[in-house]
C-alpha cells in the first residue's frame, strides 16, 4: 500500500506555490491499494472497497462501478473468469470450502471446482480479475521504490509519471536520478532549503543501501552550501550554518574514514559548485571542517561564523568565479 502518513511537507516539481487539494489521490493509487488488500491481505471485495473509500473519502458505489467497468473485479458467475480465479486455490483449500458448507469433498479437482461454482461458495459476488493481478505486478516495483525512499517528500503522481518514462532503468538508479532532478531544479531556482532537503533524501537513500562514501558526499555537499549560503544573501542574519545533524554526521564519517579522506572529499564537493560569489572562503571552510573533526563545540563554530561573516555589515560579498578561487 502507498504510505501517506507523512509528517513532512511534500514538494512538487510542477507546482512552485500551492499544490491543488487532493493532488496525489489518483486512480492508480487507490486501485493498487484495493488490489493489495484483496490479494495480499485476504480482505473480501466488499471490505476492501469499504476500506479504500473510507481512506480516500470517495463514494462506495462510484468506486465499485469504476472497478467493474474497468474489469478489475468480475462477477463470479462468469465461468471462464471463475476458472482463472479458482486456480489460485490448492486442492486442500477447495476441500475446506466444501466441508465448511457440508458438501462432498471427494472427487477430482474439476469436480470440486464445479461444486463450488454451482453452489456459489466463494466469499464475494465479485472477485479479482486476471487484469487486476497484471496491474498489481506491473505497479508493485514503482510502489516499492516510492514507499521505501520517496513518500515523505514527493508526490506519487509525479513519481509515477517519471517512472513510466524510466522503468527500464535499474531499480537502484531510479530514486537517485529522480531526486537529482529536484536538486537540479533547486540549483536553477537558487533555493537553499530545497537543495539541503533533497540532498538529505539522497543521504537517507545511501544510508539504507549501505553506501558510506556516497553518504559522505551528500553530507559534505550540504556542509559546503550551508557554510557558504550563496542563495540567502538577504537572510544571512538568521542563517545557522551547521546543523546538529550535519555535525554528528561528520563525526561519524570521521570515525569511519579519517580526516584525510573527508578533507579530500570536501575539496571535490566544494569545487563541484559553480559558485558565482563567495561568503565564506574555501580556506575558512576547510579550517572549520577541521575544527568540527577536532570536536570544537558547534555553538562556538556557528557563533564565530555569524560574527565574522553572516552579521558583518562591512563584509562585501565577493563576486568570483570558481577558476579564480584560492587554491592551497
Amino acid at each position: 500500500m502507498l504510505d501517506n502518513n507523512s509528517n513532512f511537507k511534500k514538494i512538487s516539481i510542477k507546482y512552485s506555490d500551492e499544490v491543488p487539494k487532493d493532488y496525489d489521490i489518483s486512480e492508480i493509487q487507490y486501485t493498487f491499494d484495493f488490489i493489495y488488500l484483496v490479494l495480499k491481505r485476504d480482505a473480501s471485495i466488499d471490505s476492501a472497497i469499504e476500506g479504500i473509500c473510507n481512506e480516500y473519502d470517495i463514494p462506495r458505489i462510484n468506486f465499485r462501478n469504476y472497478l467493474i467497468e474497468n474489469k478489475y473485479i468480475i462477477n463470479k458467475r462468469n465461468m471462464k473468469e471463475f476458472s482463472k480465479q479458482i486456480k489460485s486455490y490448492n486442492r486442500k483449500t477447495l476441500k475446506k470450502i466444501l466441508k465448511k458448507h457440508g458438501l462432498k469433498t471427494s472427487g477430482k479437482r474439476k469436480s470440486l471446482e464445479k461444486r463450488i461454482y454451482v453452489n456459489k461458495l466463494l466469499k464475494n459476488n465479485y472477485y479479482l480479475s486476471s487484469k487486476s493481478k497484471i496491474f498489481y505486478k506491473n505497479k508493485k516495483r514503482r510502489i516499492r521504490i516510492y514507499n521505501k525512499y520517496l513518500f515523505n517528500h514527493y508526490y506519487f503522481k509525479e513519481f509515477n509519471e517519471y517512472y513510466m518514462d524510466n522503468f527500464r532503468k535499474k531499480e537502484y538508479n531510479i530514486p537517485i536520478e529522480y531526486v537529482n532532478m529536484y536538486i537540479d531544479k533547486s540549483v536553477e531556482d537558487k533555493d537553499h532549503e530545497m537543495y539541503i532537503l533533497n540532498n538529505e533524501v539522497l543521504l537517507d537513500f545511501y544510508l539504507k543501501n549501505e553506501k558510506p562514501k556516497k553518504m559522505m558526499e551528500c553530507v559534505l555537499k550540504n556542509y559546503c552550501i550551508n557554510i557558504n549560503p550563496i542563495w540567502k544573501i538577504n537572510h544571512l542574519n538568521s542563517h545557522e550554518a551547521i546543523s546538529k545533524e550535519c555535525y554528528e554526521n561528520i563525526q561519524l564519517l570521521f570515525k569511519k574514514f579519517g580526516k584525510n579522506v573527508i578533507i579530500n572529499t570536501f575539496y571535490l564537493m566544494w569545487d563541484s559548485f559553480d559558485f558565482d560569489r563567495i561568503i565564506v572562503p574555501k580556506y575558512d571552510a576547510y579550517r572549520i571542517l577541521k575544527d568540527m573533526m577536532n570536536l570544537k563545540e558547534i555553538a562556538k563554530i556557528n557563533h564565530d561564523l555569524k560574527n565574522r561573516f553572516y552579521m558583518n555589515k562591512d563584509l562585501k560579498i565577493k563576486k568570483i568565479t570558481q577558476k579564480s578561487l584560492f587554491e592551497f
